[in-house]
């Protein structure tokens, strides 16, 4: 729609484009208001909008009309509009939400692994509880599951322990007592390098004489009152949504238990020496204290994109941690957060990470989200089993891995949340239309695969009617700007009837030889070519999903792509059905 704004009501014409999204027949109100910001995953109490919130409340649900709605969010309006118009960094967020909600539905079903037990506390926690947390560096967040329930940080303290001491000490004296290289030993392994240092911060090693380091740095200081230090620490990267506890209960188990870790300690104390000598008593208490911080799901999600946006935190503006630390502090979560499986998980998942053995995964994905999962049962590694194949399975839907970018082009179709998969979809075709105008023989090879994969999910349940037919003349029309008459498409429907089951075997045959030469572009098209078809009697049956799938799977299109796209068919086929 074309508005005069200025003539229609009497604001500019931007202001009226603002006003028209929310607007009903002339006026708005601020429920649909504070709406319209829940769906862009804005919390309503988001320091950004809290002038607007404040006079919107005091508004009440008198109507709202374009002069009033200018004056209630004009001082905040440049927040407002990128939110309305989409233009925060992951602009689809609830499309985003409903992937990681079947990620996360798909992940609960996995009851494999245990608790901690050499901890009483860890050992005793309800193995079933589970959740998922994400914010953006734009502060939209999703929570899913046991979000709020307050568990002890363990591990996840020690990246951030390393980066106090960082803030506090330098690199440079920080670097003389402990390393930054990957072990590939067990966590609690009484290993050092050769100089006698501890291989990197996130071993128990390395963690407690990172807690040394801090220690011998406030000598006037107990071990306690440090640790409410890195408690404010922590609550800045969090942005205060709820208060960081201290369990004076895990402390004690923690103690109880930790001969391993006084025997590390003594290590330390006989091979490189203490940082300025501190008492050893203190530097253990330090880092079991440490481990006894607790936090929810919810609250390191907020710390996680802290981190990815360089240290400031999206939901109060504010510079936590330097930049440089931020990255030295990443650098080392990469290469040694995941303990002795820190390979793997960097092969698999590719992003900097850190885990606790309450069953908390910390991860940061730089300039776009931090998450959170929690899940007490662990693998042999000491790592959340749910939380780890989260993350497996996010990598695969999304593109995330630290060298995706490398693909040229080439992920298998993953998604990037940054970009609205609608604009680029509109962007692709329109290319193609235009090549195939002109003759281009890449596009008019898209053409007829295309056309055969639809052809083909039509035939999956044996034969094709000609109001298929005219759905694939449509589409190929709507996708691409062929002119392909029924006529023609009874023709061709024919030639792979009598072909039989050889007709969709040569498909895929010419797909997996086709597939090196097809950037992720064409082939998300191909897949959405087979969908329309499949889709357009208003469900997918089980005989074309399956095409759907061998048609992914030959393309390279991971079955979960596929499944986001069938779930969202499914939402939107459900809503106008009601």
């Amino acid at each position: 729609m074309v508005v005069d704004a200025d003539q229609d009501y009497g604001i500019d014409a931007r202001m009226g484009v603002l006003f028209d999204a929310v607007a009903s027949h002339g006026f708005t109100s601020r429920q649909t208001i504070m709406a319209r910001i829940a769906e862009g995953g804005i919390d309503p109490d988001d320091y950004r909008i809290a002038g607007s919130r404040a006079k919107l409340d005091a508004w009440g649900d008198a109507p709202i009309g374009p002069r009033d709605f200018e004056s209630l969010l004009a001082d905040e309006i440049l927040t407002i509009s990128r939110i309305f118009r989409r233009q925060l960094i992951v602009p689809d967020w609830q499309d985003f939400c409903r992937a990681i909600t079947l990620i996360y539905e798909g992940v609960a079903a996995d009851r494999s692994g245990a608790n901690a037990d050499y901890i009483p506390i860890l050992r005793d926690a309800d193995p079933e509880k589970w959740g998922v947390a994400i914010c953006s560096v734009d502060g939209q967040r999703f929570c899913l599951g046991d979000v709020d329930v307050y568990h002890s940080i363990q591990s996840v303290s020690k990246p951030l322990t390393y980066a106090f001491a960082l803030l506090r000490e330098g690199e440079a004296y920080t670097s003389r007592f402990v390393g930054t290289e990957p072990s590939g030993r067990p966590f609690n392994a009484l290993d050092l390098l050769p100089d006698m240092r501890p291989f990197n911060p996130c071993v128990n090693a390395g963690a407690i004489m990172t807690a040394g380091i801090v220690a011998s740095g406030s000598p006037e200081k107990s071990a306690f009152d440090i640790t409410h230090d890195l408690m404010a620490l922590w609550q800045g990267l969090s942005g205060s949504i709820a208060e960081v506890r201290y369990s004076h209960e895990t402390m004690l188990s923690e103690k109880a238990t930790a001969h391993n870790n006084y025997a590390i300690s003594y290590l330390l104390q006989g091979r490189k020496g203490l940082p300025r000598d501190v008492d050893l008593h203190k530097m253990i208490e330090l880092y079991l204290s440490c481990c006894s911080i607790e936090m929810t799901c919810s609250m390191l999600s907020v710390a996680a994109a802290t981190l990815a946006n360089g240290g400031v935190c999206p939901l109060t503006g504010q510079q936590v941690l330097p930049t440089e630390i931020v990255k030295k502090t990443l650098s080392v979560m990469q290469v040694a957060g995941m303990y002795d499986n820190a390979g793997v998980f960097t092969l698999q998942v590719g992003l900097p990470a850190k885990s606790g053995v309450a069953g908390a995964i910390l991860v940061v994905v730089p300039n776009l989200m931090g998450f959170a999962t929690f899940s007490p049962r662990l693998d042999d590694y000491g790592n959340s089993v749910r939380g780890v194949s989260f993350f497996r399975d996010l990598v695969e839907r999304f593109t995330f891995h630290v060298y995706d970018s490398l693909s040229g082009g080439r992920t298998g179709c993953k998604l990037d949340p940054r970009e609205s998969q609608h604009n680029r979809k509109q962007r692709d075709l329109s290319d193609l239309k235009w090549a195939l105008s002109h003759g281009d023989r890449h596009a008019r090879n898209v053409c007829e695969l295309l056309l055969q994969v639809m052809m083909d999910i039509s035939l999956a349940d044996g034969d094709v009617e000609d109001p298929e037919l005219r759905v694939i003349s449509q589409n190929l029309d709507e996708m691409i700007g062929a002119q392909v008459s029924v006529q023609q498409l009874q023709s061709l429907s024919l030639e792979r009837q009598a072909e039989g089951a050889n007709s969709f075997d040569a498909l895929l045959r010419r797909l997996a030889d086709d597939c090196p030469n097809l950037d992720d572009n064409v082939r998300g098209l191909v897949l959405d070519a087979a969908f329309r078809v499949a889709c357009a009697d208003g469900m997918v049956e089980p005989e074309e999903y399956e095409r759907l799938a061998a048609i992914a799977g030959t393309l390279g299109i991971h079955r979960g792509i596929l499944d986001i796209q069938v779930d969202r068919f499914r939402r939107l086929h459900a809503v106008k059905a009601t």
